[in-house]
């Protein structure tokens, strides 16, 4: 076996290991609690995960952010947020601007 072929083994097996020793950093680094490396857990979770911006939030949090926008767009505004209610064009159940769906009929109220 010639020096040439060694040299080439040596830097390909010290290559893999360091590939492989740099992904057990960022796994560490990934289930760590501490947020010393909060920019970098961000950006693997973007390349490997779903994103912060696109993973669905519990029910609670949408009522509070709907509600919260709600108030601030009142008090922009100016006027309190009224929950208007109209009739279904299908079946003329009362809905108001919550439902999607009528409650009796399933007509897609809302796009």
């Amino acid at each position: 076996m010639s020096w040439v072929s060694v040299i080439g083994y040596t830097l390909s097996i010290g290559g893999v290991l360091l590939l492989v020793g740099g992904m057990l950093f960022v796994v560490r680094l990934m289930s760590d609690d501490s947020e010393r490396f909060k920019d970098l857990k961000e950006m693997v979770e973007t390349l490997m995960g779903t994103p912060a911006h696109l993973r669905p939030s519990p029910p609670e949090e949408n009522d509070a952010a709907r509600q919260a926008a709600a108030s601030s767009e009142a008090s922009s505004t100016g006027r309190a947020a009224v929950p208007f209610e109209e009739v279904c064009p299908a079946c003329r159940e009362p809905v108001d601007q919550t439902h999607v769906f009528c409650p009796s009929c399933e007509l897609r109220l809302q796009d």
